[in-house]
């Protein structure tokens, strides 16, 4: 491989457009009267589907199982009754099989104190087994299953919790610390004693960590293993750079380190404590179409038109609307496009904010290369991938791309650089 990493010339900082208030604790979104829940929420395979139309299900219930490596089970978030199985299109261009399900019935834990489960004396195969069977999978990204991330992680690891929010609009996982800090905690507990872990360390941003008892974290996490446990605070987080991409958890992998968000951490938490599956999530709705952004707990398979709805509905009519991050995210295809595992943002974007404009030729100004975090140069691997030449575009660093988005941002001509390097790498949401 010809390709050497280089460090960026420049930095991209970013307005954070967070200036609404936000709710705390998190609150509860509506249920959806009408849950599409789909199969493939994760990068691997669909998952192999369990139930049949004119099925009851209860809250919780498996509606598939896993089917290859890299699937999870996937469960009903309501009670109610199966109507009809589709086929339901993908983002990506993709499909996946979907199963609504028409809200009715009991619900067996809502509303109710939860039972609290012991995990201490838990045998480390359990604890993996029972993350596999509730199926939490990585919040964000390609949806890798949990269980399958700690196995693959070495023993005497480096964990790393990323409480910030890498790019503008979203306030999910400041939200989940500053609402849960004690499950978030907790499950932080509960990895380190799978793999072992050799340190901790806490990302937060600086305007977010005063809540934080530095003191009291490091004393509830240290133990005779985890001989380090520290609090980190970032400023200006949205700046694109080595250093910043390193803390976040991107670029190169390391089997050395493992990166965790906090809503993952709170999946944890609940299947091991709760014994309670992955059926709802964090989310952040905003964007300037929307009249009051919001972060809200919501369950799987819910419209984003009803997250939208429950957030004041539009001020004006949205250019573009995305699932995820501005930079990273994708295309929203409809307001019935429901909530999956990896979706921690829904935005309505207005035309100021896409800053979209007719695509024209490269004028081979070099900034998608100057400003790349982890030094590659993307229009010559766009030419590369356009040109059908993938053995090329990977020796220029093709996998080593983040899809960070940058790339496509910072570009004049606006090409859509980011979006066609990271449908070759997986990209992540």
């Amino acid at each position: 491989m010809r390709y050497e990493s280089r460090a960026s010339m420049h930095s991209l900082r970013l307005e954070p457009r967070r200036d609404w208030e936000l709710l705390l604790p998190v609150p509860n979104a509506y249920l959806p009267t009408m849950a599409t829940v789909l199969l493939k929420q994760h990068g691997g395979r669909s998952s192999r589907r369990v139930v049949e139309p004119g099925v009851h299900v209860t809250e919780g219930m498996v509606l598939a199982v896993p089917e290859g490596e890299g699937s999870a089970y996937i469960h009903s978030p309501i009670p109610g009754i199966v109507r009809s199985v589709s086929t339901y299109r993908l983002p990506d261009g993709g499909e996946s099989e979907s199963v609504e399900i028409l809200l009715a019935g009991r619900f067996d834990r809502l509303g109710k104190r939860p039972e609290r489960y012991r995990w201490s004396g838990m045998r480390r195969t359990d604890i993996l087994q029972t993350l596999r069977a509730k199926g939490v999978v990585e919040t964000t990204g390609k949806g890798i299953p949990f269980d399958t991330l700690l196995e693959g992680t070495k023993h005497g690891c480096r964990v790393v919790v990323t409480a910030l929010d890498r790019e503008p609009y979203l306030r999910t996982e400041s939200s989940v610390i500053k609402s849960r800090i004690a499950d978030v905690l907790e499950g932080i507990s509960i990895v380190a004693s799978v793999v072992e872990a050799a340190s901790i360390t806490i990302l937060v941003d600086h305007e977010d960590s005063e809540f934080l008892k530095e003191s009291e974290i490091i004393a509830r996490l240290k133990t005779a293993e985890t001989k380090t446990v520290e609090l980190v605070r970032i400023s200006g987080l949205l700046t694109a750079n080595l250093e910043g991409t390193s803390i976040t958890g991107e670029g190169h992998p390391d089997a050395n380190t493992l990166h965790i968000l906090p809503s993952t951490l709170v999946a944890v938490f609940d299947a091991i404590i709760e014994a309670k599956a992955f059926i709802e999530r964090y989310v952040t709705v905003a964007g300037g179409a929307i009249r009051r952004p919001a972060v809200l707990k919501a369950r799987i398979g819910t419209p984003i038109g009803d997250l939208i709805e429950e957030c004041g509905g539009f001020v004006e009519s949205p250019e573009r609307l995305v699932l995820g991050g501005p930079l990273t995210g994708s295309p929203a295809l409809n307001l019935d496009m429901p909530l999956t595992k990896t979706i921690g943002g829904v935005l309505a974007l207005t035309p100021p904010e896409t800053r979209r404009g007719k695509i024209r030729p490269c004028i081979r100004c070099g900034r998608c290369g100057e400003f790349c975090p982890v030094g590659l140069d993307p229009e010559s691997i766009f030419r590369e991938l356009t040109g059908g030449r993938v053995g090329e575009a990977v020796a220029r660093g093709l996998e080593s791309c983040i899809a960070c988005g940058i790339c496509s941002y910072i570009c004049p001509s606006r090409i859509e650089l980011s979006q066609c390097l990271s449908a070759h790498t997986g990209g992540r949401n």
